[in-house]
């Protein structure tokens, strides 16, 4: 049996920080396009500030919170600890381990994971060599690993002409859990457990932390998605127990009648998509979890610690500062206890109504509280991750009306990422030395996805389905087609990786499709309606009712991405040049992705001459506040596995079959952000991008 144990609590509790700087916006004198100009067409391109744009609520909410304004703060409260609190994976995962940079995770130690999705169980679990000859577990990335599919000639648009020198199915993710099976709790942070032997992570027989399918995505701005994860799984309407919402009819909650006594019931909270993924990696074996474990097991593990009981909390955290255990130093340094001056069992209690939690009845061997606390800790999480938008950027303030906010090469790009193909780009504005980029058609509105809630009910009421002409290749060129097919609006097939190595979207879980498409056509009752077709000003009716949701991913929005690297939903493009050329030769497998493939990609025309211009202006999305963790985007200490000691041929340290791990040291931050800490603002994936 293994109690799980890590060196890392032996770290140091005070750490260094300096007086703040001040952080100033620049301001550039134009010479290029008219600032005024570029943004009347943005604005007709639908893009906007992002504070124009009002956050989803769960029009419910109120059913399941104390009454008053005082039991929301305290939700967003206990979604804060939660998030960032190690005690709530089996071995010192939390939320935050893979979350902790932008809202992403750039490590670049034992962070690959070798394609646990290909459809072909035989190509399951293979690590590929990388560009250099490394790869597997405990690696170190380097950027000479990149890209993950390499051409002779980079900008190749023909497929048949294309000379391939590199590609490999390994995706570049977030290390989780070492491989255990759940046996109990210890009244600790660390779960008992018994080891497995892994035959996939592992380096000479030892076991490393396993590492998940998909790139991390960004948690900041998520509020906006109508449907969370690369395949849109966390469904929008929460049931409070699980991810998928209506596809897992059996989930219940246990509610406190007036007779005193229990009942199951099953709820649908709406907009609460953030709730439904939230309840996901506590219990995932390759993210937080040992083999087994439930949430009412969770919940009585945390019921019994006292919050963030691992980890320094800022006393002027921008949420958590009132409860936090520490103070500054003469020097700014954080001094004192780790831990919250209050417990989870309090938090709940003020958030939520006594109906969730105040019943001394048995529930399986669990508390009512314990039974509930998937319902808890989504709604908390969702709360938290609510607070989390930034809309403060540059291209903000340049939306808002101030003209000098973005240099010229910015609004050239911001020209090419919404020039459309003629007719749509006849405009004046758009002079002959732009090229069509495209990208908001795909990355579109405020949120820059097409999968927020703004392009989705464009017309007053939501679209989740949609009709659209599918390309084809003419001669090895990639053209729009006549045939149709159904489509998930939001989620594209980019044509990064063949379809079979991962269905995305169009996989099934718990039995059912988690296409729209393929529910609706199934006539599920908790599917989305067809979109009329076959009529006047209608597209044609898609033949033998075709859809195109195989290897289909959700459209990650845009803002902060100069920090989220790195990009698509295999990692597999370390820099924002890299991505921009990625489009310039309209995608790596188009051809054989075809018959599912984005046909928005057929209409990109892009040059070198864009290149640094989109890249420009890409940059101009990150709001200064995330690259500094400035409130709210400030957090708790955090102590992250960075892989193991030793490398991908020797691990050189263990405790028994299970590697030690090395730890990197996130200091606790408070409102006033990094300057304040005597810390650089946040760095690029692999420190790519960076100004000379």
């Amino acid at each position: 049996m293994l109690r799980s144990f890590h060196a890392f609590l032996g770290v140091s509790f005070a750490l260094a920080a300096s007086p703040a700087s001040a952080l100033a916006t620049p301001r550039f004198a134009q010479v290029g396009p008219d600032p005024v100009e570029v943004r009347r067409v943005a604005e007709e391109a639908g893009l906007a500030p992002l504070s124009e744009v009002a956050i989803p609520r769960p029009g419910n909410l109120a059913l399941f919170l104390n009454p008053g304004a005082r039991a929301r703060k305290s939700l967003v409260v206990l979604g804060k600890a939660l998030f960032w609190d190690m005690q709530v994976g089996s071995d010192g995962q939390a939320c935050a381990s893979c979350h902790f940079q932008a809202g992403a995770d750039n490590r670049t130690k034992n962070q690959i994971s070798p394609a646990l999705k290909h459809t072909n169980p035989l190509l399951q679990g293979i690590f590929d060599p990388t560009l250099t000859g490394g790869g597997g577990p405990n690696y170190e990335l380097t950027a000479a690993d990149y890209p993950f599919y390499k051409l002779l000639v980079p900008d190749e648009r023909n497929f048949d002409e294309r000379v391939v020198l590199f590609e490999t199915d390994d995706v570049v993710s977030s290390q989780g859990v070492s491989q255990a099976e759940f046996e109990g709790l210890s009244g600790t942070f660390a779960d008992l457990g018994e080891p497995l032997a892994d035959g996939i992570f592992s380096v000479g027989g030892v076991n490393t932390r396993r590492v998940e399918p998909r790139n991390t995505p960004t948690m900041i701005n998520a509020v906006f998605n109508f449907a969370n994860f690369w395949d849109g799984r966390a469904h929008n309407i929460f049931n409070g127990v699980s991810v998928i919402g209506p596809l897992d009819p059996a989930a219940r909650i246990h509610v406190l009648t007036p007779g005193g006594t229990l009942e199951q019931r099953a709820i649908e909270i709406p907009n609460s998509s953030l709730a439904s993924q939230s309840v996901g990696p506590p219990l995932s074996s390759e993210e937080m979890s040992f083999l087994g474990r439930t949430l009412p097991e969770v919940g009585r593990k945390l019921l019994g610690l006292r919050p963030l009981d691992l980890q320094l909390v800022h006393p002027r955290d921008s949420v958590l500062g009132a409860l936090a255990r520490t103070r500054l130093g003469r020097t700014g340094e954080v001094l004192g206890n780790p831990g919250l001056n209050t417990t989870y069992r309090a938090m709940i209690q003020a958030a939520f109504r006594p109906i969730y939690w105040a019943s001394a009845e048995d529930v399986g061997g669990f508390s009512q509280m314990e039974a509930n606390f998937s319902l808890f800790f989504g709604l908390a999480i969702q709360a938290y991750e609510t607070t989390l938008v930034s809309d403060a950027s540059p291209f903000d303030e340049f939306m808002a009306g101030d003209d000098g906010a973005l240099e010229p090469e910015q609004l050239l790009g911001l020209l090419a990422f919404i020039r459309r193909p003629a007719p749509r780009s006849s405009d004046p504005v758009f002079t002959a030395e732009i090229g069509v980029g495209n990208c908001v058609a795909c990355h579109a509105g405020p949120e820059f996805t097409e999968a927020a809630f703004t392009s989705l009910a464009a017309e007053g009421e939501l679209e989740l389905l949609e009709v659209e002409e599918m390309p084809e290749l003419e001669l090895g060129n990639l053209v729009v087609g006549d045939e149709t097919a159904f489509l998930d609006v939001g989620f594209s097939n980019i044509g990064v990786r063949p379809t079979a190595e991962d269905l995305g979207r169009g996989a099934e879980v718990n039995g059912f499709p988690l296409s729209f498409a393929r529910q609706a056509l199934l006539g599920l009752e908790f599917a989305p309606e067809l979109p009329e077709c076959g009529g006047l000003d209608q597209e044609i009716c898609p033949e033998a009712e075709r859809v195109a949701a195989d290897g289909t991913f959700k459209v990650p929005g845009l803002r902060n991405v100069a920090l989220t690297g790195p990009y698509f939903h295999n990692g597999g493009e370390a820099s924002l040049e890299d991505v921009v050329e990625f489009y310039d030769r309209r995608g790596n497998y188009g051809d054989d992705n075809i018959a599912d493939l984005e046909r928005n990609m057929a209409r990109i025309t892009i040059t070198e001459l864009d290149e640094d211009p989109l890249v420009a202006f890409l940059e101009s999305l990150t709001d200064e506040r995330v690259a500094w963790e400035m409130g709210p985007f400030d957090h708790p200490q955090l102590f992250v596995p960075n892989g193991h000691p030793g490398d991908h041929l020797v691990v050189e340290c263990a405790n028994g079959i299970v590697a030690c791990d090395d730890v990197l040291v996130v200091p606790p931050i408070g409102r006033f952000g990094r300057a304040a800490a005597g810390l650089e603002e946040l760095e690029p994936f692999l420190g790519l991008g960076e100004e000379e």
